[in-house]
């Protein structure tokens, strides 16, 4: 979407109101306007069933409200049922819904239809007034979104109010192309490969280059320059690659040796023609971590470590995040903080801001070396696990160890996804699981601060899919929390279906 320079000059001159709102964030009541659209290439949408689920994942800024004085205003293509903003409103420690009604305005479109939440609100006069009509003081007020591109842009021009999030002029330093760039601009590792590529000939070659340059190199990976989760990644192998006339064997083994899920090679050919990508060496190794880190980067150029994890990927090819595990393993933790900051840094100089996360990979056993993979500039996956968990455990992350430390001193880590899904599932109500969690003794305890939540509920009636996050005092106390919640939810979703079958 081109945007005309009016417009663009109406968007800068709303900016520079965010570096005096985050000077002195007390100054004051603050209206934050959250539109957690998914605005994705439409290809990329439609491998994710059910997207429009992805936006409750942003309830967890039901926090704000903490401060008082503080107004929320959230928007949603479909209404978000009262029960799952009540069991939200509960991970909010002391809040509740009735404490908040005259600072909490939740508004739809009434529309499930598979366009971005942003583009439907555009679409949408009445419902733009009617948000502009939520917002008191559009001097003291900003916008939230799941990923900025022009749609968002475009919406906060229209709301009148600044965009917390990276400038979409900017959104080519989060392709694979312009993170590499700049992961070797601020000296941060990446594994050997090639950007800016745009065509099946650039990619024959790279790949070619690739392999000519480690001989003992088994498979590479192909990467779309825009996609989300790993859905954009393909595995080429050199498996029988000829010593002799390398070029010419890859280019005749496209289509079968290179496999990317959801795509054909003509499919995936395509979009690497419209997008571009990078091709960059497998890491190759007994065992394989892919940890990440989120940041914030705010108005005035600040850089702060939010967390660090692993990441649980799954899907054909292994490239497809379905959780993680918090903080990342210690071998690597401070090193995967230490070169996710210097990224920082640099996107800070270019003039981001807001949330994004940093993506590596390390051999497990070899933990000093740790090599950057991609920029997400934008929340994502491991966003809502980390922030929710941070809401109800009160506590502060430690940059010095890498841990989250809660107000008595002591780390706490937890395990979380938000794949869990069975058919069975779609018979449990937002109480069904609250009954389980506590009949099970998982639940959450304030006393101890260790036990296990729900989120991203709004898939369940539909796919019977949600997310677990639990807490623990070790790594290890969390993942048992988490097997044995998940364990029982199995079971039961078994004995469900038994049941039917008898019947």
């Amino acid at each position: 979407m081109k945007t005309d320079p009016p417009e663009m000059a109406d968007f800068r001159r709303l900016q520079q109101r965010l570096e005096t709102m985050f000077e002195d964030a007390s100054d004051g009541p603050v209206t934050v306007v959250v539109v957690p659209s998914l605005t994705l290439h439409a290809d990329e949408l439609r491998k994710i069933p059910g997207a429009v689920h992805f936006e409750q994942r942003l309830l967890f800024e039901f926090q704000l409200l903490r401060r008082p004085g503080t107004r929320l205003v959230y928007a949603t293509s479909r209404p978000v049922s009262p029960e799952i903003v009540d069991y939200a409103m509960s991970l909010v420690p002391p809040l509740s819904s009735a404490d908040v009604t005259d600072r909490l305005c939740l508004l739809d479109c009434g529309d499930d239809s598979a366009l971005p939440l942003s583009e439907k609100i555009l679409r949408r006069p009445d419902l733009i007034r009617r948000v502009r009509a939520a917002i008191p003081d559009p001097a003291r007020a900003y916008l939230v979104v799941f990923n900025s591109t022009p749609l968002e842009r475009e919406l906060a021009v229209r709301l009148g109010i600044p965009l917390f999030a990276c400038d979409p002029d900017l959104a080519g330093l989060g392709t694979k192309s312009g993170g590499r760039k700049l992961f070797k601009g601020a000296g941060v590792p990446v594994l050997d490969g090639f950007e800016d590529l745009g065509s099946e000939e650039d990619l024959v070659r790279a790949l070619t280059r690739l392999k000519s340059g480690n001989p003992g190199l088994r498979k590479a990976v192909v990467k779309l320059n825009d996609s989300f989760a790993g859905a954009g990644n393909a595995i080429f192998s050199y498996e029988g690659a000829p010593e002799t006339d390398l070029e010419s064997w890859i280019a005749e083994r496209m289509a079968t040796q290179l496999t990317a899920p959801g795509d054909t090679w003509l499919t995936f050919r395509e979009k690497f023609r419209k997008m571009g990508g990078v091709v960059e060496c497998f890491l190759d190794a007994r065992v394989l971590r892919s940890p990440s880190a989120q940041l914030e980067l705010d108005p005035r150029g600040g850089v702060r470590i939010l967390s660090t994890h692993d990441q649980v990927l799954g899907g054909a090819s292994g490239q497809t995040f379905v959780g993680c595990l918090f903080p990342a393993r210690e071998a690597y933790r401070l090193r995967v903080q230490e070169l996710a900051t210097s990224a920082g840094r640099e996107l800070a100089r270019a003039g981001v801001v807001g949330q994004l996360s940093v993506d590596f990979v390390v051999d497990e056993d070899e933990p000093e070396r740790v090599y950057a993979l991609e920029i997400n500039l934008r929340m994502g996956g491991a966003t809502a696990p980390y922030m929710f968990s941070h809401g109800l455990l009160d506590g502060r992350y430690d940059e010095e160890t890498g841990t989250y430390l809660v107000p008595d001193g002591s780390p706490r880590y937890y395990v979380t996804s938000d794949r869990i899904q069975d058919d069975a599932f779609r018979s449990l109500s937002c109480a069904d699981l609250v009954e389980i969690a506590a009949r099970e003794d998982m639940a959450y305890d304030p006393a101890t601060r260790t036990g296990a939540f729900y989120y991203a509920l709004g898939a369940l009636p539909e796919f019977g899919k949600l997310g677990v996050v639990a807490i623990g005092t070790s790594r290890d106390d969390a993942q048992r929390r988490y097997d044995t919640l998940v364990g029982t939810l199995r079971a039961i979703a078994a004995s469900a279906r038994l049941h039917v079958s008898a019947r």
